[in-house]
């Protein structure tokens, strides 16, 4: 009886290796990750059919539209990204020139920095080239490999849609009878903050994708749209937009030959739409659901980024999610204990 609340040794081991092999495999399920993602965003739609066409034809006909729809959106994006790279490469010799009459006088003034470069280009190993291209086959090959696995996904994301509840019931079954209560309760808390948590993420991206892009075209930015998707796009990494899209915007501009004032505005108007980002979609759209202080996210982003990289930026306000669904249980437990009610 005394070691009746303690679990296995055996059960926690064989948990440690299953997290384990998760860590491990993390590349490999990345369609699986990708799926459970796309299943918060059709789940509501799913569940709002079931009840008009049973759960079968409900996944049937949501899938059916959400494939429509991508393939769509793809026929329409991909030439459109296909034309802008080659007008954004017919473009290069010309920003070469421009760049090279606005740095040259800077040069002539600066000869140290001139014979630094001159220094650097001498000192460049001819095999480092060599080097850089095969690296880059490996990645294309990779790319490739992350292609074939992706078309796993419209299947994976069936079987999730489908067998949701059944998967849901089966991992209930594992837990002790005793535990099942608080556990339903922590898996509904996590369930219903995710499930808003990416669904205002995704609100969020489309809105800045659509701002951003509007603001820097009327600003007369090159590519302006392209620049906006980028922003977007990387606004799934929390700040990353201001390292992925503001940079190139400013060399766009100053290529084109933009003033030191027409600089300062660029920066100006996305530090602007960024901060309506921070200061309202982010906290209306993704705060309230996923009931995160921006406190406890900088804190998640800081935590996770230092321990796992880009991959921790990622999936950083999703485990803060659980963990404070977890703390919250706990901080019940310690005010429900008599030790926290005993007069001294």
């Amino acid at each position: 009886m005394e070691g009746r609340g303690r679990i296995p040794l055996r059960f926690a081991l064989a948990a440690a290796t299953a997290l384990l092999a998760l860590w491990l495999l993390r590349r490999a399920l990345a369609p699986f990750f990708l799926a459970m993602v796309l299943a918060y965003l059709l789940g509501p739609l799913v569940d709002g059919l079931e009840r008009r066409l049973g759960r079968p034809w409900s996944v049937v006909a949501v899938l059916s539209a959400f494939v429509a729809s991508a393939v769509g959106l793809l026929m329409v994006l991909v030439p459109w990204l296909v034309d802008q790279g080659e007008r954004l490469a017919a473009s290069l010799p010309r920003w070469r020139q421009a760049l090279e009459a606005k740095l040259l006088p800077w040069f002539q003034a600066h000869p140290a920095w001139q014979v630094r470069l001159d220094r650097g280009l001498e000192g460049l190993d001819p095999g480092l080239l060599l080097r850089g291209l095969r690296a880059t086959g490996g990645g294309l090959l990779g790319c490739f490999l992350d292609l074939l696995a992706l078309i796993l996904v419209p299947l994976i994301l069936y079987y999730l849609l489908l067998e949701g509840p059944r998967l849901v019931a089966t991992l209930r079954g594992l837990a002790p009878p005793r535990h099942r209560e608080r556990l339903d309760r922590m898996a509904g808390a996590i369930h219903q903050r995710l499930g808003g948590y990416i669904r205002g993420q995704a609100a969020v991206a489309a809105a800045m994708a659509l701002l951003q892009g509007l603001a820097l075209t009327i600003l007369g930015v090159p590519y302006a749209w392209l620049v906006g998707l980028v922003a977007g796009v990387s606004n799934a990494v929390p700040y990353s937009p201001y390292l992925t899209a503001l940079p190139p915007a400013l060399v766009l501009a100053y290529l084109d030959g933009g003033r030191t004032a027409h600089l300062v505005t660029i920066a100006v108007v996305f530090l602007a739409v960024q901060k309506a980002e921070a200061f309202y979609f982010t906290p209306v759209w993704v705060g309230r659901a996923s009931r995160l202080h921006p406190l406890e996210v900088l804190l998640a982003l800081t935590a996770f980024g230092f321990w796992f990289g880009v991959l921790g930026l990622v999936f950083a306000v999703p485990l803060a999610v659980v963990l404070k669904v977890v703390a919250e249980e706990l901080l019940a437990d310690y005010r429900a204990h008599p030790w926290f009610g005993e007069e001294a």
